[in-house]
């Protein structure tokens, strides 16, 4: 295949000429080290000899694209900043994405007016495609995204799955995670457990309420089921509240690792020790889980990998892909508290 040298050829015309996908090729000038040397050569012969143009600006001028994919991010800065799910997603995101030549953006909209500015950039089309990491809020702005048929993914599942076969999607299995950690403590003996969870609108929680109940049935009842924030400071209030009604539980459920380490505090001061007293499961692995003493049982969820995903369905859908669900798995990681 040749080309004029007057004319600037597109990822899409190097991909052709080369016999490859468009990711490929991206990859194969971007020098990713999933690509042979052999490969990578023959590719960046190809591109030079049909004119690609590599320059950011030039190239999509040529291809009339971005070349960004905005990280939506719905949740204010403060919780962006302060819970570890966020960064594992991001860290994911551009990891994948530094193989390629496109550029993540982080789109904040977590008030009306930053919502409102997001929604003309979406009419504009200043992005080639949307990862959106918190997608349980800001549900208006994934119905402009819908009309307006912008390639998005969804890191994370909404009740109900309204996007389906919409949006792709990637999440972790809530309610099969919650049912290891119930079923964890039923191994331990535990029979008398209580659960401390996040917002109770918040899709992962209903999920992880449907495991936790899965498994304990009437031994889980409502009133011991307690809906709080995601912090420590959540967690240890939480608990506190319970020890005061003059509850004394044997095993707690903890929604996250953040609410398992108040948790902890707060058993801590009422002279009830871990796990000789009460057991404590957290939920998502973060590093905080091996800083508390005693070290957290907790669940494991594949967030990076959530992250990396997102980014390729992303890659994807721009290339024309139709939209897909993955759902990953989750582990438990035994350690001290249980």
């Amino acid at each position: 295949m040749t080309m004029s040298k007057r004319t600037a050829s597109t990822l899409a015309d190097v991909a052709a000429a080369a016999g490859v996908s468009r990711s490929t090729a991206s990859r194969a000038l971007n020098d990713s080290p999933r690509i042979s040397e052999a490969t990578k050569q023959r590719i960046r012969d190809i591109a030079h000899q049909i004119n690609f143009v590599p320059n950011a600006r030039g190239r999509a001028l040529a291809v009339g694209r971005s070349e960004t994919i905005a990280v939506l991010v719905t949740e204010p800065l403060s919780e962006l900043f302060s819970d570890p799910t966020y960064g594992a997603f991001l860290s994911g995101i551009t990891e994948q994405l530094s193989e390629s030549e496109y550029l993540p953006v982080l789109l904040q909209a977590s008030t009306p007016h930053e919502r409102e500015r997001v929604v003309r950039h979406f009419e504009r089309r200043s992005f080639d495609a949307v990862i959106d990491i918190s997608p349980y809020r800001g549900s208006e702005l994934l119905d402009v995204l819908r009309d307006l048929e912008v390639p998005t993914v969804l890191c994370g599942q909404l009740e109900g799955h309204p996007y389906r076969d919409v949006f792709s999607t990637v999440y972790s299995d809530d309610v099969e995670g919650a049912a290891l950690a119930a079923r964890a403590m039923v191994n331990r003996g535990r029979t008398n457990c209580v659960a401390i969870l996040g917002p109770k609108d918040n899709p992962a929680v209903i999920d992880r309420v449907r495991g936790y109940t899965r498994v304990l049935g009437e031994a889980l009842p409502e009133d011991l089921i307690l809906y709080t924030g995601w912090s420590a400071s959540d967690g240890f209030l939480a608990m506190r509240h319970l020890l005061e009604r003059g509850v004394r539980p044997d095993g707690v459920l903890a929604g996250s690792d953040r609410i398992a380490s108040g948790v902890i505090e707060a058993l801590r001061d009422y002279d009830l020790l871990v796990p000789r007293d009460v057991s404590v499961i957290g939920f998502d692995d973060h590093p905080i889980a091996t800083k508390v003493t005693p070290r957290l049982t907790t669940i494991r969820q594949p967030l990076h990998l959530e992250g990396s995903m997102a980014a390729d369905m992303a890659l994807e859908l721009i290339d024309g892909a139709e939209p897909t669900t993955t759902v990953l798995h989750m582990e438990l990681i035994e350690r001290e508290s249980l």
